[in-house]
């Protein structure tokens, strides 16, 4: 395996470690969609020094979970990889980035849906 693939292997561990919380955080959010139809979720993005907190509904997460190479991040630079990954939606509160290659086979293998 190359630096780049190993890189990107990595990223998409650190990333669906993130998507887990989300899929926790999902479950409490549910409970409270009719009070607080906009939930708080963590960036889910490459940087496992990141606590950035989204705020979006379980439907606009649902969208992101539809494909298993696609993660939910804040909406700046920062947390883009381009090495790994390419920015497939922009929102005002989040971004949508897929992940390709290597990072992209880790990714989809390490979804649990």
């Amino acid at each position: 395996m190359s630096v780049a693939e190993d890189r990107g292997a990595r990223a998409a561990r650190n990333q669906s470690l993130f998507r887990d919380i989300n899929e926790r955080v999902k479950q409490l959010n549910d409970g409270f969609s009719m009070v607080l139809p906009i939930g708080e979720w963590i960036c889910e993005c490459a940087d496992d020094a990141c606590v950035e907190q989204i705020e979006l509904s379980a439907e606009e997460y649902e969208s992101v979970r539809i494909d298993g190479t696609h993660f939910l991040v804040a909406p700046s630079d920062p947390h883009v990889f381009l090495d790994v990954e390419l920015v497939t939606e922009r929102h005002d509160r989040y971004w949508v980035v897929e992940k390709f290659g290597t990072a992209g086979d880790e990714a989809g293998r390490l979804d649990p849906r």
